[in-house]
């Protein structure tokens, strides 16, 4: 399951703590860590006998921040850090623990604040599946997929906003761009291609480009000639000096 931090609220550590708080849960120890993925906090919370945690993709507790669930840790992990670094421990409380939100207020040792949490549907696992096998499939590394996605996507774009405007200016107010775009949306970007293509052959057509070079004149044999006959003065003068 994965989780967006919404919102990070600074609390009075007096008020944190009157009788009408939330009670204490248990626990709670924050470690930045760096594995294969990357570097993260792993956020990790006592509860039954065990450390449920959220390893958070971010420097810090900050909107914004992407979670996942982990698996459950062994206990020692509240005063052990191995290879991680410790960056805040203390006691927890859950304020709100629906399906969909979730409200924890942290009282470590750099004061106290109130994270609210809401639920990322994620992608599904199918989804997952088919992206792990385009990526074993063209031979391209996990950490590049987002950015292949975020090309792939504005190429998409691209490729339908020349399609319009070269329909626009072949067929005028009949060219119907929002059917266009309906129809071209399920498609791949290689059959999107396909289309622009035949759109740029009419346009072509329509207006054949201009020849990017003009070929020179030939002289025709008068002019050699005579230009022949002005070297050969000029050897002459040269001679005769």
């Amino acid at each position: 399951m994965f989780w967006t931090l919404v919102s990070v609220e600074p609390l009075d550590r007096a008020a944190a703590r009157a009788a009408d708080a939330a009670p204490v849960e248990g626990r709670f120890v924050i470690h930045r860590h760096r594995d294969t993925q990357g570097p993260h906090l792993d956020l990790r919370l006592e509860q039954d006998g065990c450390l449920a945690g959220l390893r958070v993709d971010a420097d810090a507790l900050e909107p914004g921040a992407w979670a996942a669930e982990k698996a459950p840790h062994a206990l020692h992990w509240l005063r052990q850090d191995g290879d991680a670094v410790r960056v805040d421990a203390g006691a927890y409380a859950w304020e709100r623990r629906d399906a969909d939100v979730r409200v924890m207020r942290l009282d470590g040792a750099h004061g106290v604040c109130r994270l609210e949490w809401r639920r990322d549907e994620g992608l599904p696992p199918s989804c997952l599946r088919a992206l792990a096998e385009a990526v074993h499939a063209l031979n391209v590394t996990p950490d590049r997929v987002a950015d292949l996605v975020r090309d792939g996507v504005e190429a998409r774009e691209r490729a339908v906003a020349r399609l319009c405007g070269l329909g626009r200016e072949l067929d005028g107010p009949a060219f119907d761009a929002a059917a266009w775009r309906r129809l071209l949306d399920p498609l791949s970007l290689r059959e999107i291609h396909g289309h622009l293509a035949a759109f740029e052959t009419r346009f072509d057509r329509a207006f054949p480009p201009e020849p990017v070079s003009r070929p020179e004149a030939l002289e025709d044999e008068a002019q050699r000639a005579s230009a022949q006959s002005r070297a050969d003065r000029a050897l002459r003068l040269l001679r005769d000096c």
